[in-house]
């Protein structure tokens, strides 16, 4: 986990057992890790894609610019 750097994760069409469980493992690597990954579940690829990039702009938003 220390080389994957997740800071969202989309996913689509899932059964309720497949949610559960990826809802578990997601805060199973917050509690692990201390970072927070939001996990969010879409019934189409265009709004899986739409989230994952306004995820994108707010995490640009709050991060330092590299230097």
């Amino acid at each position: 986990m220390r080389t994957a750097r997740l800071d969202a994760v989309a996913i689509l069409g899932a059964a309720f057992s497949a949610r559960v469980i990826a809802t578990l493992a997601a805060k199973g690597v917050q509690l692990l890790t201390s970072r927070s990954c939001p996990v969010e579940f879409f019934d189409t690829e265009r709004e899986a894609r739409a989230w994952l990039l306004a995820q994108r702009g707010a995490l640009r938003a709050t991060r330092r610019p590299l230097t």
